[in-house]
């Protein structure tokens, strides 16, 4: 007797639901990209900060400087240079100031100290180039010049690079010069007078390479 073949039930469908993704939405490149645009935006802003404040600091020195440029004593003459002179046979120099300030001179210096007799331009301006005050004062009767040297004698002191000398021709009594610097004055005046050394006296002006 030939067996009946049974026929597989067909299976019922799974009542099992569906579990969603936990991937989040949004975890793709697109938000890969959202989060590197992010990244470069923060950085930006950053550097922004970072420039902005750079600036500020640049335009706050400057304006230092500017405001103490202004409160230096003294009028300020434009450099004419520290080029040497071979000799005082050169052609004459003409300064751009009256004592000079700054500009060709001689490769020797004027001695330090008082002298009784005029110098010459152009070794006092190498004077004013190695940090050095020069002080003019009109001559007068021998009382009158002993006495302004005593005065400006005891001014001048405390510092080492000043030289004292008299100066033909001058409108005023006394006439005190620093490298692109000069004031004059018309008596003696401790307070304006030590203020300018202070402020000029020692300086170095040596160009590299030059003078």
């Amino acid at each position: 007797m030939a067996k009946k073949r049974s026929t597989p039930k067909p299976k019922a469908p799974s009542s099992k639901p569906k579990v969603a993704s936990s991937r989040p939405a949004g975890t793709g490149a697109s938000a890969q990209k959202a989060r590197a645009q992010g990244r470069r935006l923060r950085e930006r802003r950053r550097n922004a900060l970072l420039v902005g404040a750079i600036a500020a600091g640049i335009a706050g020195l400057i304006t230092f400087q500017v405001v103490r440029q202004l409160n230096l004593p003294g009028e300020r003459f434009a450099s004419q240079g520290n080029r040497h002179l071979t000799s005082l046979s050169d052609a004459r120099v003409s300064y751009n100031s009256d004592p000079p300030t700054s500009g060709p001179h001689m490769p020797g210096l004027a001695p330090w100290g008082v002298h009784e007799t005029p110098v010459e331009d152009e070794y006092l301006v190498h004077n004013l180039e190695d940090g050095g005050v020069v002080i003019y004062y009109q001559m007068g009767t021998p009382e009158e010049t002993a006495a302004a040297i005593a005065a400006l004698r005891a001014i001048a002191a405390p510092y080492r690079n000043v030289v004292i000398t008299p100066r033909e021709g001058m409108a005023n009594a006394y006439t005190f010069t620093a490298w692109q610097r000069m004031q004059r004055f018309d008596a003696i005046e401790e307070q304006g007078m030590e203020r300018f050394l202070k402020a000029y006296e020692g300086i170095d002006h040596h160009v590299p390479g030059v003078g």
